[in-house]
C-alpha cells in the first residue's frame, strides 16, 4: 500500500510540474461540470482536446461540493426569511434536482425499476432502458426525495451548509468507487468512457478531491466517505452479477445511496 501511494504522489508531482497542469485541470473540470450539472458555462471555457470520461470524472467530488454548499446557501436565505426547516429543505431540493441531482435520481429510479422487475442479464438492461418510470421507481424518487428532506431537517441549522457540501462530494466520490470495482457490460454505452480504464490513481485524485471539504467537519466526513464507499462497492460487486456490470444507471444510484448515507450521518 505505501508503494502505491508513493507511485501515486510521484504521478502527481510530475503533472503538477507539467507546463500545462493547469489547462488540463480546468479542461477536466468544465467537462464534468457540464456532464453533471445544467449551471452553463461560457462556451470559451469549453476545451477543444479532447478529455477522457475517467479523467474528468475523477473531479466530480469537486463539482458534487459546489452543488451542495449553493444549495445550502438558498436554504440558509429561506431560513433566514422566516421558512421553517422541512419546507426550507424541500426548496433546497427542488433547487438541487434542477442543477444536477436529477440526472443521479434518475439512475436511481431505473434501478429500482430494474431491481423490482427480478430480471437479470440483458432483461434487466431491458427494463432499466424503458423510458417509463414504473412502480418501483417511483417509490424509489419518493424515498430518496424524502428522505433527503427529513435527513436534512434534522441537521442543526448551523451545520446544513458544511453537511451539503460534504454529501455533494461523497456522493460523486461514490460514483468513483463504482467505476473503479465495476466493469462496463456492453461494448458500447454513454458510460463507457467513465468506467472502462477508471483505475488506483483516478480514485487517488478523486479522494484528494473531497478532502477540500474535509476540515468543515473531519469526523463526519470520515465516516461519510467509509459508509459511501462500503455502499458503492456493494451496489457494484451486486449490479456486476446481475446486469454484468456497471452502466451509468447504477453511478446515477451510488451517487443518491452515498449522499443519502453522508446526510444520514449528519442527521446522527
Amino acid at each position: 500500500m505505501r508503494k502505491i501511494f508513493e507511485e501515486y504522489m510521484r504521478r502527481l508531482e510530475n503533472e503538477f510540474r507539467d507546463s500545462r497542469f493547469s489547462f488540463n485541470f480546468f479542461a477536466r473540470f468544465v467537462v464534468i461540470w457540464t456532464l453533471l450539472t445544467r449551471i452553463p458555462l461560457p462556451k470559451r471555457f469549453w476545451p477543444d482536446e479532447m478529455i477522457t470520461g475517467k479523467d474528468a470524472l475523477a473531479l466530480s467530488p469537486l463539482v458534487g461540493g459546489i452543488l451542495g454548499m449553493l444549495t445550502g446557501v438558498l436554504i440558509a436565505v429561506v431560513t433566514i426569511l422566516g421558512m421553517g426547516n422541512l419546507s426550507a429543505a424541500w426548496i433546497g431540493v427542488a433547487f438541487y434536482a434542477f442543477i444536477g441531482w436529477a440526472i443521479h435520481l434518475d439512475g436511481w429510479s431505473d434501478l429500482w425499476d430494474g431491481l423490482g422487475s427480478g430480471k437479470s442479464g440483458e432483461e434487466l438492461r431491458s427494463v432499466m432502458k424503458d423510458s417509463c418510470v414504473g412502480s418501483y421507481g417511483v417509490t424509489g424518487l419518493i424515498l430518496a426525495l424524502g428522505l433527503w428532506t427529513s435527513l436534512l431537517s434534522s441537521v442543526p441549522t448551523t451545520q446544513k451548509i458544511v453537511a451539503l457540501m460534504i454529501a455533494g462530494s461523497t456522493g460523486r466520490f461514490a460514483i468513483c468507487i463504482a467505476a473503479l470495482t465495476g466493469k462496463y457490460p456492453w461494448e458500447q454505452g454513454l458510460a463507457k468512457g467513465w468506467v472502462d480504464g477508471f483505475e488506483g490513481y483516478d480514485i487517488f485524485i478523486a479522494g484528494i478531491c473531497t478532502l477540500f471539504f474535509m476540515p468543515f467537519a473531519p469526523i463526519s466526513w470520515a465516516f461519510s466517505m467509509v459508509f459511501a464507499s462500503l455502499a458503492a462497492y456493494f451496489m457494484s460487486s451486486r449490479m456486476n452479477e446481475k446486469l454484468g456490470g456497471v452502466n451509468g444507471d447504477v453511478l446515477g444510484a451510488a451517487a443518491v445511496a452515498g449522499e443519502l448515507i453522508s446526510l444520514a450521518i449528519f442527521a446522527l
